[in-house]
């Protein structure tokens, strides 16, 4: 689990959160395509040279606006089947601590009985560190 104080308020946070043109900009280029509606596919893509990659894709598990963000991940990258045992799952929780101030709390989890689990969890662990500074960079 990962926690950062950030001069934002939620609702600045959260369109950095959902926003493809703001998401991109500290997530490596990776942009998220959804309608956020709960149930509803949510797919990562980038743009590299003129073409379009698909980065990882899940189902959006809840979505309150300006509080909280949950969504399963499959990635291809990881070399496993794209089945339910191989999606991990991302928790995003904002709390709004006074105005103009927010606590962003980051869980991304399920990774126990894959393949190379606790390398996989400290991967995970280093790519939310720079995207959450990046996410904060962003909303202030």
């Amino acid at each position: 689990m990962r926690t950062m104080l950030v001069e934002a308020e939620a609702s600045t946070i959260w369109k950095a959160l959902t926003r493809p043109e703001l998401t991109k900009l500290y997530m490596n280029g990776w942009m998220p395509q959804s309608s956020w509606k709960l149930g509803s596919e949510v797919v990562w893509m980038d743009h590299v040279e003129g073409t379009v990659n698909r980065r990882g894709w899940g189902t959006l598990r809840a979505c309150i606006p300006e509080r909280r963000l949950r969504y399963t991940l499959y990635r291809p990258d990881s070399k496993l089947p794209d089945e339910a045992p191989s999606y991990t799952t991302v928790d995003i929780v904002l709390d709004e601590e006074r105005s103009g101030r927010t606590k962003v709390t980051l869980w991304h989890g399920d990774f126990a009985g894959l393949p190379n689990d606790v390398r996989r969890a400290r991967q995970a662990g280093r790519e939310w560190v720079e995207a959450l500074v990046g996410l904060k960079r962003v909303a202030e």
